[in-house]
């Protein structure tokens, strides 16, 4: 079994290295599953088991569908925006796919 501490020191390590190799993303769609990829690596998360990309939700219309970055059901939801653009704006846009989402149960924490 691996000591709290020691496994505090590679989770550090991790999100140290992850810092450093996205230190310079810019671009959302480009970058923005490659990132959520590497952010589950951090938490030694299987990506393909963890996170839903391009989660689809309906409109408000109920005409089309908005999509969630990434999507951790029960957990996370994650919405990206490329360098310079409004961080505030896009806390607003995932605030608003959570009522959208059919299962309350996968409602991020």
């Amino acid at each position: 079994m691996i000591h709290p501490q020691e496994q505090q020191d590679l989770l550090n390590d991790r999100a140290e290295a992850f810092s450093k190799e996205f230190a310079d993303a810019n671009y959302e769609m480009g970058q923005g599953q490659n990132f959520v990829r590497e952010l589950c690596g951090v938490y030694g998360l299987n990506y393909l088991r963890s996170v839903d990309f391009e989660r689809r939700v309906a409109k408000d219309s109920g005409i089309g569908n908005l999509r969630i970055d990434g999507f951790f059901p029960g957990l996370l939801l994650v919405e990206m925006k490329s360098k310079g653009k409004d961080l505030a704006e896009a806390y607003d846009q995932a605030k608003g796919y959570i009522p959208k989402l059919k299962n309350k149960e996968d409602q991020p924490r």
